[in-house]
């Protein structure tokens, strides 16, 4: 196919050069009385070039070789210029196109107020003898190749492109590649002349300077197309289909951009019908590279190419004047071919009529994500980047609403879901929007109220979230105490700034945002200190990565500990069962309240973090337990793994009394299910007294969730003595067990689904209820050598290779150690 671009040959009349020469008595480019090897257009593109996909032949040039590479015109420059300059041409055109600028010269020639000034004339001289005159004034069909930032043209165009840069690319940083700037390059404006008489031969172009100021040209393209070259349409979302072709599509286009290319998550003929909702799973298949946003020249060719071998070439505008095209095994088709409408949503409690906080969704039946306003359509899951306000799960992404957002979406059918925690059942439905429509109204449905009970949720470890940000998603999730985190990573100090020394400002009656800390050694281990009214430093030590290179132990844990313990704040043992270094001897030492279940939760198989746990209270240890998600990331959800802690009836819902329920143990930990255990009527954390003869105790276990379960079981000394299925809907499931304790043991109860969440299966761990037979504490004789053992090794890894300098800090480690091991022998002994 012929092309309707013909760049002209300008060597011929090129006649300045990248060096400055004299001009009168200055110098052609400004400045040069300064420095004469100062050039303003030193850095504007050179050689074949593609602007917007279209070709111009630039000179070639050496820098600083003085050889001519540019058509300048200029009002008394002296031999330095010309004030005009004829530009043979011999042939015709329907539109003859300009990469060109201007550069000031002069006081008079500076600044914003000189828009509009005349700098030149184009005048086009037919072979008969007629001509056509247009006038090029700045910052309209020309501007400077320097410009203030804000200071656009209006009829000419900027020659460098906008393509979107790789956000995985490390060398650029995120926020900077949002802005999806890269190609081109400064200096040259494009202009789009009309020819009014396209049939007649142009003899040449006379180029004419009404300024002191340079009138520059780069190149000339001539055009045979009837409409602006440069026009290109509004971006459009469309998906590419490949089909009996292994292989993601690679996507191309030579006079347009291809803004995005994402992941299609297609709903499919289970995606209304599935219980495997909320988690980004269920009723739907992704496609990899097929969701496409595009912006381009209608006449621009898209090229879709599977491995080495080319599959289609479709024009854009084939597309757009059509809903699809197929050619072979490519089919592409528009998102949107009716247009959208931008509708105001409204998410209620379908009991209440009240608008809640919630997790969307929505999407077209081709698979692509629409995003609500304010909200990334590509949601980063990078490390402390772009917190707060969206997650992904399994590659699906979700923005966090208050209950209200605005939203463009495409007329026609439409796929939504909804999720709020886990106490709700996840909406998923098909809408369809209308032509004019402004309004939605989605209606969700409690399914249990756990705060009925007494129970509120909280995530023990986040980090990274603002405050308002983490009310947000806890109003999203339902979670009604977030335990943000400040701490250190080297010498990346994170959220010092948001701690208050109390319940944050942008909390709500039933979301409470609490600033603390995570304290964190590279060796002895991690601890949460909740609830702090002051910061406890320092954060770190030890050295890297928690603390900075070289850095030795200045403190000890339980020093942390201790300082938390005496502003009452709240001691947690995070993400069992690792690090477990000093945490080891700490927990022997009664300075935790609680330990976290966080990442490695299994499902029927029992994970290391329940394994870590049962060691502790296999050792004597009487621990509650607790979840957190250590959120650092939007590939994380708030509460994905959470404690229900139960507040006891005669006190109100409040942050201490919160803290006070979880140290008196009657909690649970979970992903996505309810568990309740009571032994002979005793709530979990309680203890149970029996004479040392031991006795019977019945035990019962109920386990609820909104999403199936496939069985709940008990675990006395860590060992399962009990399991029952889950029948009929799934959703609610009972255990009952008589449990004959002849030795002082400890009872929990667990449940696992089917399903995953993104912290795991939906599951539900409790703390235990303790049985103390005889006046004695459960003590299993393998996991006490283990602990044993343990604190041998941390008193030779304080004494070999511990970096100290002061040393008194060293003997107390190796002091601590040698007290946990004594309490340890001492439970042994009984």
């Amino acid at each position: 196919m012929a092309t309707p671009f013909r760049p002209v040959d300008l060597s011929g009349v090129w006649n300045l050069g990248d060096t400055n020469v004299k001009a009168g008595d200055g110098w052609i480019w400004p400045a040069g009385d300064q420095d004469p090897e100062r050039h303003p257009l030193k850095r504007v593109p050179k050689g074949d070039q593609l602007f917007h996909g279209i070709p111009f032949a630039l000179a070639e040039r050496e820098e600083g070789a003085g050889k001519p590479a540019f058509v300048v015109a200029a009002k008394n420059a002296g031999n330095a210029a010309p004030e005009s300059v004829s530009i043979p041409i011999g042939d015709s055109a329907h539109r003859i196109l300009f990469a060109h600028c201007s550069v000031p010269r002069g006081d008079h020639e500076f600044g914003i107020e000189s828009t509009g000034r005349e700098i030149g004339t184009y005048t086009l001289v037919y072979a008969d003898g007629t001509t056509s005159d247009q006038l090029i004034r700045r910052r309209f069909e020309v501007h400077d190749v320097n410009i203030p930032w804000g200071h656009r043209g209006f009829l000419c165009r900027p020659c460098r492109e906008f393509r979107p840069m790789d956000l995985d690319d490390r060398s650029v940083g995120y926020g900077m590649a949002q802005v999806g700037v890269r190609g081109g390059g400064d200096g040259w404006w494009l202009y789009d002349m009309e020819n009014p008489h396209p049939g007649k031969e142009i003899e040449r172009i006379d180029m004419e300077a009404h300024s002191v100021s340079p009138f520059v040209l780069g190149g000339i393209t001539l055009c045979d197309e009837d409409s602006d070259p440069f026009m290109w349409q509004p971006r459009e979302d469309v998906t590419v289909r490949v089909d009996g072709v292994e292989g993601e599509p690679v996507v191309e286009m030579d006079r347009g951009v291809i803004a995005r290319q994402d992941l299609l998550i297609v709903p499919n003929e289970t995606f209304l019908t599935t219980d495997e909702t909320g988690w980004g799973a269920g009723g739907q298949t992704e496609t990899r590279g097929g969701h496409l946003e595009i912006h381009g020249s209608p006449e621009g060719q898209i090229k879709v190419t599977v491995g080495d071998s080319v599959k289609a070439t479709v024009r854009w505008g084939d597309l757009l004047e059509k809903t699809s095209v197929t050619e072979g095994p490519v089919r592409m088709e528009r998102v949107a071919p009716a247009g959208k409408e931008w509708v105001h949503v409204r998410v209620q409690d379908a009991d209440t009529g009240k608008a809640i906080g919630c997790r969307v969704n929505f999407r077209s039946p081709h698979g692509v994500y629409f995003a609500p306003h304010g909200h990334q359509a590509d949601v980063n899951i990078a490390w402390f980047e772009d917190m707060g306000g969206d997650c992904k799960v399994r590659g699906t992404p979700y923005a966090y609403i208050d209950g209200k957002c605005q939203i463009e979406l495409p007329t026609g059918p439409v796929f939504v879901e909804v999720v709020r925690g886990f106490e709700y059942k996840p909406l998923r439905q098909k809408i369809h929007i209308k032509s004019g429509q402004r309004q939605l109204t989605l209606k969700m449905s409690r399914v249990f109220d756990m705060k009925e009970r007494g129970y509120f949720s909280g995530d023990t470890h986040v980090h990274f979230l603002s405050a308002q940000s983490s009310h947000l998603e806890a109003a999203a999730e339902d979670l009604n105490v977030v335990n943000m985190l400040a701490s250190k990573w080297g010498r990346l100090y994170t959220s010092w700034e948001e701690f208050t020394g109390g319940v944050s400002p942008t909390s709500s009656s039933e979301h409470l945002i609490y600033v603390s800390q995570e304290n964190r050694q590279h060796v002895l281990g991690h601890i949460s200190l909740l609830g702090l009214k002051e910061l406890v430093a320092p954060m770190c030590t030890g050295g890297p990565q928690e603390d900075w290179i070289g850095g030795e132990v200045q403190t000890l844990m339980s020093d942390w500990a201790e300082a938390c313990k005496k502003q009452g704040g709240l001691v947690i043992m995070p993400h069992m069962p690792l690090p477990d270094f000093e945490n080891a001897a700490n927990i022997i030492l009664g300075h935790a309240d609680a330990g976290e279940m966080c990442w490695d939760w299994r499902g029927e198989e029992i994970g290391n973090g329940e394994k870590g746990y049962y060691r502790w209270l296999n050792a004597g240890q009487k621990l509650p337990i607790c979840g957190g998600t250590d959120k650092m990331s939007n590939g994380r959800i708030l509460g994905g793994s959470r404690t229900y802690a139960r507040v006891k009836d005669d006190r109100s819902f409040t942050f201490d009394n919160w803290c006070q329920a979880v140290r008196e143990g009657n909690t649970f930990a979970s992903t996505g299910a309810m568990i309740e255990l009571h032994a002979d009527g005793h709530e979990m954390g309680q203890e149970i007294a029996l004479p040392g003869n031991g006795g019977t105790v019945e035990v019962v276990a109920t386990a609820e969730s909104v999403w199936p379960l496939t069985a709940v079981e008990l675990i006395v000394n860590g060992k399962s003595v009990a399991r029952e299925q889950a029948d009929g809907d799934r959703r609610m499931v009972t255990i009952r067990y008589e449990l004959k304790a002849e030795r002082s043991c400890w009872v929990a109860a667990r449940c696992w689904g089917p399903h995953y969440t993104d912290a795991g299966p939906v599951m539900a761990h409790s703390s235990p209820v303790f049985i103390d037979v005889g006046g004695r504490c459960a003590f299993n004789e393998a996991d006490g050598n283990y602990l044993l053992t343990h604190m041998q090794g941390g008193v030779a890894w304080a004494e070999k290779i511990g970096v100290f300098r002061d040393e008194k800090v060293r003997k107390r480690l190796v002091e601590l150690f040698g007290e946990a091991r004594e309490e340890l022998l001492r439970r042994a002994a009984e």
